[in-house]
Formats: structure tokens, C-alpha cells, sequence
């Protein structure tokens, strides 16, 4: 990876929804914000619940299944 490379990145971190705004507002002036998104918080439900338990599995599991195909195919 070379510095002038232009590459997208994926942050996750909590703050207020105030922080949120501002934080989004000012990477706007200075970046390209490809999307953002609230994460919902699920710890309660995936504590409680076997069914969201599995469906977390099978998505980290299909999320690795993807980056490994993209790594092995785009060239």
C-alpha cells in the first residue's frame, strides 16, 4: 500500500448522537463519506436470543466467506 493510494475504510466507535453529527458534518468538507449507518446496540438480544445468535454467525461467517473470495479474485 503506497501513501498516495486512495483506499476505503470502515471505523466503528461510539459517541453521542451531537458528536455523531459534527463528526459526520466535518469528514464531509474534508472526505468522501461513502456511507455511514447507527448500529443498532443487540447485546441484550444476542445474550438472550439463540436464533439472532445464529443469524450473527452466519453472517460474520458469509462476511469472511466474501473477503476471502474478493481477495482471491480481484486483481
Amino acid at each position: 500500500m503506497n501513501k498516495e493510494d486512495i483506499n476505503t475504510f470502515s471505523i466503528t466507535f461510539k459517541c453521542t448522537n451531537e458528536r455523531y453529527a459534527g463528526i459526520l458534518k466535518w469528514l464531509s468538507y474534508v472526505y468522501e463519506v461513502v456511507s455511514d449507518s447507527v448500529i443498532p446496540n443487540t447485546k441484550e438480544l444476542y445474550e438472550n436470543d439463540s436464533h439472532f445468535k445464529k443469524l450473527v454467525k452466519a453472517e460474520k461467517e458469509a462476511r469472511r466467506n466474501k473477503l476471502d473470495y474478493i481477495n482471491k479474485h480481484n486483481k
